[in-house]
């Protein structure tokens, strides 16, 4: 085999992979997408439905559960749509999705916290304890990921004033400010 036909059966490879990452995305995509729009069909048939029927309790805390699920999805989605359309991976909507899901713990452990109150006060001590030492940690974990965030955040917008500085020195061979955020 020669470098040209070996060079063009590359190339055919890559198209090929290229296209199988594009299809796997896609249909990761409209996954997520079924996955959130059945969650908020599957809230409003169990809680919303039923509350304005004057059947059931308005339960606050697990809609509140379920919609946080449902904005994990969408984060990953987002994901998903920057993957595709910009062929790159970028961390903050990670850590959206790191933040959502912390909250969404500290809320469940707030709310459970409350039946711990009565009964066997020996396991109900340890049980809280337990409680309290999740609760610290995603403190912490959620100091981590905010902080994190607000730094990918003020990078890019670094970034772009530096960019700016640059396009107004030497405004002939300066990227585009979309091209440099991957907004093309």
């Amino acid at each position: 085999m020669n470098d040209d036909s070996r060079s063009r059966m590359l190339s055919i490879l890559i198209t090929l992979w290229s296209n199988a990452e594009f299809l796997i995305y896609v249909f990761i995509g409209l996954t997520l997408l079924v996955a959130a729009l059945g969650g908020l069909g599957q809230l409003w048939g169990h809680y919303i439905f039923p509350w304005l029927g004057g059947k059931i309790p308005l339960d606050v805390l697990q809609i509140l559960d379920g919609l946080l699920l449902i904005s994990m999805l969408a984060e990953i989605m987002q994901m998903v749509k920057i993957s595709v359309t910009q062929r790159r991976l970028s961390s903050e909507p990670f850590l959206i999705v790191g933040l959502i899901s912390v909250v969404r713990r500290v809320l469940i452990i707030t709310a459970e916290g409350s039946q711990f109150m009565t009964g066997d006060l020996r396991v109900n001590e340890r049980v809280f304890e337990l409680m309290m030492i999740e609760l610290a940690i995603l403190a912490l974990l959620l100091i981590v990921l905010v902080y994190g965030i607000r730094s990918l955040r003020q990078q890019r917008l670094d970034e772009a004033r530096s960019l700016r500085e640059e396009k107004r020195e030497h405004p002939e061979d300066t990227p585009d400010i979309g091209a440099l955020l991957g907004n093309h």
